[in-house]
């Protein structure tokens, strides 16, 4: 006779069925000609919506902290501007784990020294925008700002021409951000960004170039 009772079946084919789908849906994220690996600590998404290109290398070496960030380019690649809403944007752990992009208010109370956070980033900082050769204008992804210093914004609009640049910063509800592949998501009416990002993994993701 079986440990389990017989009524625990469906959810262990649920749970199942779950982690296939999340496996599935990450090769397909890996093998899409929309992901570029750029770079050591440099991956792109594009395709004919948004190009969005994240450098993680402050966070590849700060997983060990409830906080990470992850610095941001993005513009449009089509003839229409696009929006994305703070909502918009998640990040998906290794094992599912959702992590939506949180308020400033929130941002600001976890991380009380924000400057020397991104102090110790801008010294370690990869070159960006070199990926958006055809804008000529710039602009804060207003999403976050230091207390006191800057205006923060819940959505950002960009064009062909514009190049919005920030970081994105998100808390693990386990305390630390273990080694895996992680999931960039921006995901609305217009935009569907799915960029995954090798944190604390050495070499590269052969199916990411």
């Amino acid at each position: 006779m079986s440990p389990f009772p017989r009524r625990s079946a469906p959810a262990w084919l649920a749970v199942a069925a779950f982690f296939a789908l999340g496996v599935a849906r990450l090769h397909a994220d890996l093998d899409s000609l929309n992901v570029k690996k750029m770079g050591r600590t440099v991956s792109r998404y594009r395709d004919d919506v948004l190009q969005v290109v994240i450098g993680y290398k402050h966070a590849q070496h700060h997983l060990d902290s409830r906080w990470i960030l992850l610095e941001t380019c993005l513009s449009a690649t089509g003839s229409q501007p696009v929006e994305i809403y703070r909502e918009d944007v998640v990040l998906f752990g290794p094992d599912g784990t959702r992590m939506p992009l949180p308020s400033q208010k929130k941002m600001a109370q976890g991380i009380p020294d924000l400057s020397r956070m991104l102090l110790q980033a801008r010294a370690t900082r990869d070159p960006l925008g070199g990926y958006f050769p055809g804008c000529y204008r710039e602009e804060r992804l207003g999403f976050f700002a230091v207390p006191g210093e800057g205006i923060v914004f819940d959505q950002v609009t960009v064009d062909r021409e514009t190049l919005a640049w920030g970081h994105l910063f998100f808390e693990s509800p386990k305390g630390r951000f273990e080694p895996g592949i992680y999931t960039l998501v921006m995901e609305n009416k217009v935009a569907h960004v799915r960029l995954p990002l090798a944190l604390g993994i050495d070499g590269t993701l052969e199916r990411t170039k």
